[in-house]
């Protein structure tokens, strides 16, 4: 018994002997709140003589305007990872100037054996991830592998700054110069004259007139002895050369405000292709797809989408610059704006008479009913079009009122005793109606027509679906009746991952409940950064205020 005790103990001595200190981002010491400096160096990785020769450097090289860089060693990071870790450490200190994003942080981890350059997003074109990782293998590497971090972080520092100043990294060696060549060149010291070349021959020069400039020989000249009216009267007629006269193409040009209106009417065309036409609802890979609400539902017989764009935009550039290089125009906001809209209103002809032709077709063998709800879907997505494009909208769903009305509401005939059924008021149908599709009609999401036969009491019932419900199809009872109660976020989307969430249907019906799983986007990094930050880069008691563009380099050793 004793010895086991004396084995638990001593293992519980080593296994406290053989932990690190861990830290996590907030337990990093921050060096601008502990003196102003640079360099973080809680483990005491780096010698004090080392840390101020370094501050002093990085300081220069941040009041000069080329870079924020930010050092920091650390014995272990406990189980987070390198590269992630000085992602978060740099948003989080907000290293670089807020303006410029030129910050860089240098972490090195000893117990994971690595080195983490990451960049500013203003700071990756003048640092790119393969220098910064040749900075860390040629310069720092080979010393961190001796233990000498002190050299290791100097000679970084020094090839850091000269890629910043010179664009060549490799401090150490010189440039390669090109040779000039002077073979060709006379020897000063030679007086002969250049001989004549012999390739080329240059002309002649041109002889002057002999023009004198004796004023008795200008005195001594005769007179003409013809009269002005004589002289005028026997000139001849001035004869322009045909190589004197030159047809020059006029062009017009493009305003900046044209571009404006071409940027303006891409973000309206994209919006507007959603909402009069719709798109096809994306489904979840696997056996539990997300539930599709029935106003979201797209018209059965076009979806331009991309293509319908893409045909726009091109006939509108083509239409552009037809009218700038032929015909002369000098284009502007206003002229963009006006084609763009004749070209959308063409485009809304087009897809009206492609609607009709596909509707035709598709709906041929199709009964009534069935009719009816692929007409809803195609007129609920075109009725706000009409406002905008009144001339072709106006009087084709003018036509489909009528035609869906005709559809509903024309008699039809008893299947038993062919007579003509009559339809019930919407006070006397609910006596016909099942429960479940009494609760659908109080939910607004289905309106039922009952028909009736007075011969031979037979009856039919007929679903009308609302298609501007939010509701869904439940998968258990077949109602429109699932509607969604709660959405909850399990993981926040990030910069650098996706994030998930969880959204909970419930049925009005037959109470069937499930959660299902949604993603979020990772969330994309903005370039610009606030203007009204007064923080200054310089500041010894705080960093820049910038953010990481996810560049760098990571290298073990």
């Amino acid at each position: 018994m004793r010895n086991v005790l004396y084995l638990l103990l001593v293992s519980l001595l080593m296994s406290c002997a053989g932990q690190k200190t861990k830290y996590s981002v907030e337990d990093v010491p921050d060096p601008k709140k502990n003196g102003g400096g640079y360099i973080s160096n809680p483990d005491h990785l780096l010698t004090s003589g080392a840390v101020g020769s370094l501050n002093g450097k990085l300081s220069t090289l941040d009041q000069g305007g080329k870079a924020q860089v930010a050092m920091v060693l650390l014995k272990t990071i406990g189980e987070n990872e390198p590269r992630d870790f000085a992602h978060k450490l740099f948003n989080y200190w907000k290293i670089g100037n807020a303006s410029t994003n030129n910050g860089l942080l240098v972490l090195l981890v000893e117990d994971a054996h690595r080195l983490v350059f990451e960049t500013g997003k203003g700071l990756e074109a003048d640092m790119p991830d393969v220098i910064c990782f040749r900075i860390q293998q040629d310069y720092m590497i080979p010393y961190i592998k001796k233990g000498d971090y002190d050299q290791a972080f100097e000679e970084g520092l020094k090839s850091i700054s000269a890629q910043l100043h010179s664009g060549n990294y490799a401090y150490d060696k010189d440039m390669q110069q090109p040779v000039e060549d002077h073979s060709l060149l006379p020897d000063q010291g030679d007086t002969r004259e250049a001989p004549e070349p012999q390739g080329l021959v240059s002309a002649p020069r041109p002889v002057p007139a002999d023009i004198s400039n004796d004023p008795n020989e200008a005195a001594g000249a005769e007179p003409s002895t013809l009269s002005a009216q004589e002289y005028v009267a026997n000139a001849r007629p001035f004869e322009a050369s045909p190589s004197q006269t030159t047809d020059y193409p006029v062009t017009g040009d493009f305003s900046g405000s044209t571009y404006f209106a071409g940027f303006l009417w891409l973000v309206i065309s994209a919006a507007m292709m959603s909402v009069f036409f719709g798109k096809k609802p994306k489904q979840k890979k696997g056996n539990d797809p997300m539930p599709v609400r029935i106003k979201d539902m797209p018209n059965d017989f076009l979806r331009p989408g991309l293509a319908g764009l893409f045909f726009i935009h091109v006939t509108a550039f083509v239409t552009l610059g037809f009218l700038v290089y032929k015909r002369g125009w000098s284009v502007n906001f206003f002229t963009a704006f006006v084609l763009y809209y004749i070209l959308w209103t063409l485009f809304m002809f087009i897809a009206v008479l492609i609607i009709t032709v596909r509707a035709k077709n598709a709906l041929r063998d199709k009964d009534r009913h069935e009719q009816w709800l692929s007409y809803a879907r195609t007129a609920n997505r075109l009725k706000a079009a009409k406002y905008v494009f009144p001339l072709p909208l106006w009087f084709y769903l003018a036509g489909l009122k009528r035609r869906m009305e005709q559809l509903r509401n024309d008699p039809y005939d008893c299947p038993n005793c062919s007579h003509a059924l009559h339809k019930l008021a919407e006070k006397d149908e609910d006596v016909y109606l099942k429960k479940e599709q009494v609760i659908e009609e109080d939910l607004m999401a289905v309106d039922y027509d009952v028909w009736k036969c007075d011969t031979c009491d037979y009856r039919l019932v007929l679903d009308y679906t609302n298609v501007n419900t939010a509701m869904s199809e439940c998968p258990h009872c077949s109602y429109i009746s699932l509607e969604s109660k709660q959405s909850v976020t399990k993981k926040r989307a990030t910069t650098r991952e996706a994030g998930w969430g969880i959204t909970t249907y419930a049925c009005a019906i037959c109470s069937y409940k499930h959660d299902y799983r949604f993603e979020i986007p990772r969330i994309r990094e903005s370039s610009s950064s606030s203007s009204s930050s007064s923080s200054s880069s310089s500041s010894s008691s705080s960093w820049g205020g910038g953010s990481s563009g996810g560049g760098g380099a990571s290298s073990s050793w």
